[in-house]
């Protein structure tokens, strides 16, 4: 049961962050129409992207790629 709801919330938050990341990169290919909480690659990799992108801002803010 834990595991159907953490996957819910990591696609409910990550997905639409990964989205524009994706389409930029993919120049508009992926991720197709209604995949937002589908069990496909295409959407784990959408939320993955998102989690890179939230990753990586926290990174800034806290300075870790300063001199």
């Amino acid at each position: 049961m834990f595991d159907f709801i953490g996957e819910l919330t990591f696609q409910a938050i990550f997905y639409p962050i990964g989205w524009p990341v994706v389409k930029l990169l993919t120049l508009g290919k992926y991720p197709s129409r209604r995949s937002w909480f589908s069990e496909t690659p295409e959407s784990q990799w959408t939320a993955g992207a998102g989690l890179a992108v939230v990753v990586i801002g926290v990174m800034l803010a806290l300075g870790q790629f300063g001199r």
